[in-house]
């Protein structure tokens, strides 16, 4: 009869929380391998940014592990213990995952920066991603100890004895809470910058929203603050914690929002992997080099356009490379050993309009 009843109880290992931590691990992974099969295609180097989001991809499946460890330990489902054994194991559960999640949450925030880094390349702005970086690993480290020692004795966080030095409903929205807001600044941070572009608003608009593919990973968090709202003070206020289960929907959102958040991170990167398509970097440095190119043209007797050879090239027809483009003031340069050379569309062969191709070797000539 005892058997019975125990069978019957919930489980916070649900098979929908075994699968989210299977499934998502391995949509994060493969977001991680194109992002650096595309480094592969365009011949860059890994970089910091890349390395920090391997990292909170190595983070992220300790949490999966952790499910899959106490699944073994409570069950799935329902519980294969003694009611106040499931009860214990599943509050220890969650308590590290919800010190753990900071890791992972933090380290992607970290890569976008540096991603961010590398691309605006700016005195002022390299200043404000190290000031970002270091109040974003502050938020994480404190957050991690808060949960951590969130009870006093240590142990009563699972085993329900002593008493709490914090009210958990409140640290646990917070926690949730702060990280969303983290994640709209992280995302606004490329926005002044473009802003200041010389461009058209409709173009200004596209490149900003590229930065912003990774604003879907705030929809999980959103979520997994709204489930936490709605089951955490039913689980404290539960005798002896009995209804923990309800925290299972919040868990599975646990692990979806770091693996969002690594999917989200690696999107801005696939340029490369398509025919024509162009890194984010490659596009602002092109950027750059046609406001160069319109500034040198604008203090020159011959406004209007360059003289390349013998072709006339308006700016709007100018299109630089991964390399910075920048003429002088004096009366030849070089960039990079590389020269530009006007073609018609007969000249090209393959149908493309006219525009400026990247030889090496030979000075660029400004009349």
């Amino acid at each position: 009869m005892t058997s019975t009843t125990t069978t019957q109880l919930p489980s916070l290992i649900t098979t929908a929380l075994v699968v989210v931590s299977v499934v998502f691990p391995l949509l994060s992974f493969l977001a991680i391998y194109y992002r650096y099969r595309a480094r592969r295609v365009a011949r860059q180097p890994f970089n910091a940014d890349d390395w920090w989001i391997l990292a909170s991809w190595v983070l992220t499946f300790v949490m999966s592990m952790l499910v899959w460890i106490f699944a073994g330990i409570i069950g799935i489902d329902h519980f294969k213990v003694s009611p106040a054994a499931g009860v214990m194991g599943s509050l220890k559960c969650l308590w590290l995952a919800s010190a753990l999640v900071q890791l992972p949450l933090a380290a992607v925030k970290i890569s976008i920066l540096l991603f961010y880094k590398r691309i605006f390349s700016t005195q002022k702005f390299g200043i404000a991603v190290w000031v970002a970086i270091f109040l974003v690993s502050c938020w994480s480290i404190i957050f991690f100890f808060l949960v951590l020692f969130q009870s006093d004795p240590f142990d009563g966080s699972w085993t329900g004895k002593g008493r709490l030095r914090f009210d958990s409903a409140k640290l646990g929205l917070a926690q949730v809470g702060t990280s969303i807001a983290l994640d709209f600044v992280v995302l606004c941070f490329p926005l002044p910058i473009i802003s200041r572009l010389h461009l058209v608003t409709k173009k200004k608009v596209a490149i900003g929203m590229i930065f912003w593919l990774g604003s879907f990973c705030c929809v999980a968090a959103i979520v997994r603050l709204v489930l936490l709202n709605q089951s955490i003070h039913q689980v404290i206020d539960s005798q002896g914690f009995s209804q923990v289960f309800v925290q299972s929907k919040n868990f599975v959102f646990m692990i979806v929002e770091p693996n969002c958040s690594i999917i989200a991170a690696c999107l801005p990167c696939y340029g490369p992997l398509f025919r024509g398509g162009r890194k984010p970097e490659s596009l602002v440095r092109s950027i750059r080099s046609l406001f160069s190119l319109r500034s040198q043209s604008s203090t020159s007797s011959n406004s209007n356009y360059f003289k390349f050879g013998e072709a006339n090239i308006t700016p709007q027809n100018v299109s630089a490379t991964e390399s910075q483009i920048e003429l002088k003031n004096g009366a030849r340069s070089t960039a990079n050993g590389e020269r530009l050379s006007y073609q018609t569309d007969e000249q090209q062969g393959d149908g493309r309009k006219g525009g400026v191709n990247v030889t090496r070797g030979v000075e660029v000539i400004r009349d």
